[in-house]
C-alpha cells in the first residue's frame, strides 16, 4: 500500500473537517447546543427515522449534544452514544478557529508523518458509527419499539 492509498480517509474524511468554514460550523453548533434547550425540537428532520420509523446511526446526535451541553449526561447517552467522542471533538474543532494557520499546518505535517495511524483510526471509528447504527436499527425493528 503506498502513502496515497494510506492517507485518503484522512485526507477524504478529516482534512475537510479542518477547514475554516467547518471550524466556524462548528462553532455555531456548540453555541445552538448550549442556547436551545435540551430535548427534542420540532420536526423529525432523519429522512431514514421519517420513512421507516427506525433511527440512522445518526439519529439522536443532535439531541444527544443539546443534553451534553446542558450536563444531561445520562440523557445524551440514550439519545446516541456516540456523541461521547462528537461533543468534545466539536469543542476541539471550535477552539482551533483560534489556532494560527502556521500551526495548522505543522498539526497536518504531524499527521502525514503518523499516517497510516491516523487514517486506520478514522476507519475504525466510521466502521464502529455505522456498525452501531445497523445494530440499533435491527434491534429496534426486532423488538417494534418506536424510536424516540
Amino acid at each position: 500500500m503506498n502513502v496515497l492509498d494510506r492517507t485518503i480517509t484522512w485526507r477524504i474524511v478529516v482534512q475537510p473537517l479542518l477547514q475554516p468554514a467547518m471550524r466556524v460550523v462548528a462553532l455555531a453548533v456548540l453555541i445552538g447546543s448550549i442556547v436551545l434547550p435540551a430535548g427534542p425540537l420540532g420536526p423529525d428532520l432523519c429522512p431514514v427515522h421519517r420513512a421507516t420509523g427506525l433511527p440512522c446511526p445518526g439519529c439522536g446526535v443532535t439531541r444527544g449534544l443539546m443534553y451534553v451541553s446542558h450536563g444531561q449526561f445520562a440523557e445524551a447517552l440514550g439519545a446516541n452514544p456516540w456523541v461521547v467522542i462528537l461533543w468534545p471533538a466539536l469543542v476541539l474543532l471550535a477552539l482551533s478557529i483560534v489556532v494560527p494557520a502556521p500551526s495548522m499546518n505543522r498539526f497536518d505535517a504531524l499527521i502525514e508523518r503518523w499516517e497510516p495511524w491516523p487514517s486506520r483510526v478514522v476507519r475504525v471509528l466510521l466502521v464502529a458509527f455505522f456498525g452501531f447504527g445497523m445494530v440499533r436499527m435491527i434491534a429496534f425493528l426486532i423488538s417494534g419499539e418506536p424510536f424516540p
